[in-house]
């Protein structure tokens, strides 16, 4: 198994930037393979994604330099088990709010007797030099991110970072916002206050710091004031933000033809 480039960096107390990919296209996957992302997450949270889907994405990403994590769809060990089975190289594990549920989703990840993980490594193994190299290797490679999430998780924050075999943390501050009243106002000052409290227990306890940041402005933000993890953009986005650009082009060049609006 291959060295996971982003327990590396965490190592070195250097940042790790990532995208996110939802789509459940090989091609799509395989563009993004090619951009350099420290990472790339895919969803499955927040996407329709099966592990078949899974399987053909994760197909489209190899080979790419970027470390492969996937985001679970919850902490449930067969779907971490089928998620690492098919090739993943770390882990975001949402809706972790107690110290026994940050240790049930490092146990998932890990074979025994470190962990109960299900010895059937798949197509895993095929990505390594051997079924035996895999197995010697992967507890110690594949990365466990906890997703702090809700105020539960914030007030058992301090047992959650001391969880044996958990390699940080990413905020998830959308559902953080709803944990707190804000629904409707996810941008509210009292979020940002809460985040940087979490990143202050994080230094504390030595334990990485990571949040779905989403833009390269609030990534900026985050890794300045300490963080290590951050994501910027996706291909939802990317697809967005070209049709949005383009079109704005179109629209300037059709009014400056005559100088009326088309």
């Amino acid at each position: 198994m291959r060295e996971n480039r982003v327990k590396k960096k965490l190592a070195a107390g250097q940042p790790a930037i990532g995208s996110v990919l939802s789509l459940p296209d090989p091609f799509v996957a395989e563009l993004m393979a090619g951009a350099g992302f420290d990472f790339i997450l895919v969803e499955m949270e927040h996407s329709p994604l099966t592990i078949s889907e899974l399987q053909n994405v994760l197909i489209g990403l190899h080979p790419t330099e970027s470390t492969v994590l996937v985001r679970a769809a919850w902490n449930d060990v067969v779907m971490i088990k089928q998620i690492l089975d098919v090739g993943a190289e770390g882990l975001v594990i949402p809706w972790i709010n107690t110290a026994e549920e940050a240790r049930r989703a490092v146990a998932a990840a890990k074979y025994p007797p470190r962990g109960i993980r299900g010895c059937g490594p798949r197509r895993a193994a095929r990505l390594s030099s051997s079924r035996e190299s895999y197995l010697l290797q992967a507890d110690d490679q594949i990365l466990v991110l906890g997703q702090i999430e809700t105020l539960e998780a914030v007030n058992h924050l301090d047992a959650i970072l001391e969880t044996e075999g958990l390699d940080g943390i990413m905020v998830g501050p959308a559902d953080l916002a709803c944990s707190m009243g804000y629904l409707h106002d996810l941008t509210n000052p009292a979020v940002d206050a809460m985040i940087e409290t979490i990143l202050g227990k994080c230094q504390a306890h030595g334990v990485p710091f990571g949040m779905f940041t989403g833009t390269l402005e609030r990534a900026r933000q985050w890794i300045g004031r300490g963080g290590l993890i951050a994501t910027v953009g996706g291909d939802v986005p990317f697809i967005l933000e070209g049709i949005a650009r383009t079109r704005q082009a179109v629209e300037e060049w059709l009014a400056g033809r005559d100088g009326s609006p088309p």
